[in-house]
């Protein structure tokens, strides 16, 4: 999920340093399975995807997932600070008798697209055109194709979901289960509170990011926009002593403004769970980890079990971050600090669960 706004302010302004960290879950080649990269054409949008196919070996039609990474440009092993989640995901299902389809985002890596100009609901439809492709495999068995998403990925799967009748199950990993507002907003309270900020701080920050919140939920207007996030981004700026020993204040403005207003993230502010709950039919396992500081897994879990009632497994797990890998500081950096990827136990129950759903492979 993308990182609020005062977060993304900070770490862009003043950087970070990523420690070299082994990946001992990282599968190396020759795999034990058949591994295909393939492209698939999302017609609608003129967007060719490039991605892997990964089935056990041996013939017959095989249970699919497509996984679906989560915000801004990610690569098919949805790559962050050197981890490489999907690829191990991937792996694991596929070891255990389960196709995975994994794709770079449009505009990323080898595959077409404006990553830039395109939001949440135009990444639906390129979930949608690897659904159709998938289909016509004749290795994948069409009525047991089903979705991953993590994180953002977790919302645009709520799209696909909605709108494919046929889909045979739905995997939501640190989903948001509530609006982005909440999501974000929530998100910004942790983040404070995990920095040490102080209460009167806190108060202020709070207030900063919910008038922001407010001003692209309310105002459809670009122009209007625009000028509306320029004055709150100049009185945030003059709140923050550190932001001015940082970036100069035109700077600031201009930038941060424009990644408030890219397609993407204010469709993603916008979004709302439940205009696609009573529309998504299709067993779901929605898994958030409770040291999650981007998607509080206490609030978002509550939205998921209260929007699907009875459609829906609800899992939150113990001392995990929003990488499901086992944290100490638990902060965002840390993410590339830890040698682990993705806890094993997270994907036995995965592999459990979409097992259960689609029964005995053909």
């Amino acid at each position: 999920m993308r990182l609020t706004a005062f977060f993304l302010i900070l770490s862009a302004f003043t950087g970070s340093i990523r420690a070299q960290v082994q990946h001992p879950q990282e599968p190396k080649p020759p795999f034990d399975y058949v591994s295909e990269d393939v492209k698939f054409v999302n017609g609608i949008d003129n967007v060719t995807l490039a991605g892997t196919f990964t089935r056990p070996k041996g013939s017959g039609k095989y249970p699919t997932v497509i996984l679906i990474s989560g915000s801004g440009p990610q690569n098919r092993n949805s790559e962050l600070m050197g981890q490489k989640p999907f690829l191990v995901i991937a792996d694991h299902l596929t070891k255990n008798g389960i196709a995975v389809l994994r794709y770079d985002d449009r505009g990323t890596a080898e595959s077409t697209g404006n990553m830039a100009k395109a939001d949440v609901s135009d990444f639906a439809r390129d979930v949608r055109a690897a659904f159709s492709y998938l289909k016509k495999r004749n290795d994948v068995d069409p009525k047991k194709i089903g979705i991953m998403g993590h994180s953002e990925g977790g919302m645009i799967g709520q799209i696909v979901a909605a709108e494919e009748p046929t889909l045979a199950f739905f995997v939501s990993l640190a989903g948001p289960g509530v609006d982005g507002a909440t999501v974000i907003m929530s998100q910004a309270e942790a983040l404070n509170r995990q920095m040490g900020v102080n209460d009167s701080v806190l108060t202020i920050n709070l207030g900063l990011q919910r008038k922001l919140m407010n001003a692209l939920v309310e105002e459809h207007n670009p122009d209007m926009l625009k000028a509306r996030l320029g004055k709150l981004l100049q009185e945030t700026y003059e709140s923050k002593p550190e932001l001015k020993l940082a970036v100069k204040e035109n700077i600031f403005i201009e930038k941060t403004r424009d990644a408030l207003m890219s397609p993407e993230y204010v469709s993603l502010i916008r979004h709302d769970p439940k205009k696609y709950f009573p529309r998504i039919k299709c067993p779901v396992l929605a898994i958030n980890g409770n040291k999650d500081v981007q998607v509080i897994s206490s609030i978002n879990l509550k939205g998921w079990k209260e929007g699907l009632k009875n459609n829906v497994t609800i899992s939150e797990k113990d001392g995990l971050n929003h990488l499901f890998q086992h944290c100490k500081t638990c902060t965002v950096p840390e993410y590339g600090q830890l040698s682990e990827t993705i806890s094993p136990a997270v994907l036995d129950e995965i592999t459990a669960w979409i097992k259960q759903k689609t029964g005995p492979r053909k």
